[in-house]
């Protein structure tokens, strides 16, 4: 073999310290990185990534970090930043808890049965025209529209196709493109919404009604912040139940013991919990230090921005058994995949609620589900990369 087909593979012990979050390169090997990391005496990563950030990787020290606010302060979730705020993920005690105290009632388990029934048409209306084909791209054809059509319904409570189509779309721009456009279009959009909904007449229990009308801190929300909310609330929503969705069906589509599984009434309540965990939807957020401190023995200092990697702490070994592996039988399972503390995720009961209705869904109407020939399924940090990267076939259920 010649110089240039050598490949020179970069040892994970220097690997561990150029880590790149978002390098394709990367990808591959982050789950090695990671684990080398959390077994090591010094498992906060140092990376000189982005002129440099830290990556929390254990579970004991997330949680530490995730329930210590006034050290650790959220006012930048994402690492390398967005052009809108995004309440209430942006915000620290005590002005999160009002967040909070005002979207809550919206997001219980009861509020959310009145949207059981659509969410199930939805499902049925997207398979629908796939059935005969025997064959879908699952992330685009199903996944992607199902879920940004329960979002729109959910938070804009409009019924106007053509409006909702717009919505869909500035969302589904930011999920696979993330250009600062996308972010302004969005923002644009939530916007026009929130100054129809003021303009008219009519008093709506919703959601968006209670945005426009919301306060915190004793003062009314501003613009700022309204359109920040909806705007938290389509992108996380958006990307983690759809994320969710194409692991389990690329889980089925490898191993037909989990179709026969997912068959089973009683799977929401125990496998759901391991797909989360194993794969979890939110991969990351972020922390700025804003004082000098240290984590397991790592010093940060004022300005520093840390990374929480939710994912790293699903597989920590100290918590979980077997953890790199897909356990449907694990028992107890205390998993961070919908985060930890007061900023545990707020769609969570809306998340779960989806991904049972599509399966179940989905299941009532094909079986055998199996990848497409000559697949190659596109991962980056324990998710699907969309759209277009799970095309599945399958066959119709008879009776």
């Amino acid at each position: 073999m010649s110089d240039s087909e050598t490949t020179t593979v970069q040892p994970v012990e220097e690997l561990v310290h150029h880590l790149d979050l978002f390098d394709p390169a990367h990808h591959e090997r982050v789950w090695e990185v990671l684990k080398y990391a959390r077994e090591s005496e010094c498992p906060v990563i140092k990376t000189d990534a982005d002129e440099g950030y830290f990556i929390i990787t254990t579970y004991d020290d997330l949680r530490d970090v995730a329930n210590d606010p006034e050290t650790f302060s959220s006012v930048e979730p994402a690492l390398r930043g967005v052009p809108v705020r995004l309440p209430p993920i942006s915000e620290d005690p005590p002005i999160h808890t009002d967040f909070r105290k005002l979207l809550n009632p919206y997001f219980s388990r009861s509020y959310l049965q009145r949207y059981e029934q659509s969410m199930r048409d939805t499902a049925r209306e997207l398979l629908e025209p796939l059935l005969a084909k025997g064959r879908m791209e699952f992330m685009s054809d199903f996944a992607l529209p199902f879920t940004a059509a329960n979002l729109t319904r959910l938070v804009l409570d409009e019924k106007d196709q053509a409006r909702l189509a717009r919505a869909k779309d500035a969302s589904v721009r930011i999920s696979t493109e993330n250009t600062q456009q996308a972010w302004i279009d969005l923002a644009q959009v939530a916007t026009e919404f929130l100054a129809e909904r003021e303009a008219s007449a009519t008093q709506a229990d919703d959601l968006l009604s209670a945005i426009g009308n919301g306060s915190v801190a004793g003062r009314p929300l501003t613009a700022e912040e309204q359109v920040g909310i909806v705007a938290t609330l389509f992108i996380g929503g958006l990307d983690t139940t759809r994320a969710s969705l194409g692991n389990i069906t690329r889980r089925m589509a490898e191993d037909g013991t989990i179709e026969t599984r997912l068959r089973e009434p009683d799977w929401l309540a125990g496998d759901l919990d391991e797909f989360l965990r194993f794969e979890s939807p939110i991969t990351f957020l972020a922390r700025t230090v804003t004082r000098d401190t240290e984590v397991h023995g790592c010093p940060m200092h004022a300005g520093d921005r840390v990374a929480l990697h939710y994912a790293s702490a699903n597989r920590d070994e100290q918590h979980f058994d077997k953890a790199d592996e897909l356990a449907l039988d694990r028992k107890k399972n205390p998993h961070l995949a919908f985060g930890i503390g007061r900023h545990r995720c707020l769609g969570l009961h809306f998340a779960r609620l989806q991904i049972g209705i599509a399966i179940e869904e989905i299941l009532d109407r094909i079986t055998h589900v199996r990848l497409a020939p000559g697949t190659e399924v596109v991962m980056a940090n324990g998710v699907i990369l969309a759209p277009e990267t799970l095309p599945i076939e399958f066959d119709l259920r008879k009776g």
